[in-house]
């Protein structure tokens, strides 16, 4: 793991981890942040943090629901298309094992 500085609402945190995706993540968060800075600029750092750690957690969390939607999605596709092809087509036992 290497060491990365990255800058977060103005202010610099080393940090261990690969790097990429460190710079991503404190990019992702700085921005949340700075957002939030600019709508809702009279509320406290902390505040301003928490709501930052809430919103990209929300992302998170949609984004992993419409992953599983569309695992299950492709799972029923998978399986009429084997259905389909399975009711055209029978598999013949005896020359598959032959």
């Amino acid at each position: 793991m290497n060491s990365v500085t990255v800058t977060i609402g103005g202010k610099d945190y080393n940090l261990r981890g690969d790097e990429e995706k460190t710079r991503r993540a404190a990019g992702e968060v700085n921005t949340v942040l700075q957002t939030l800075q600019q709508r809702m600029g009279d509320q406290s750092t902390a505040t301003l943090s928490v709501l930052s750690a809430l919103n990209i957690a929300e992302k998170y969390h949609d984004s992993h629901d419409q992953h599983n939607a569309d695992m299950q999605y492709l799972m029923q596709e998978f399986s009429s298309m084997t259905e389909y092809l399975e009711s055209i087509q029978p598999i013949d036992t005896m020359s598959a094992s032959g």
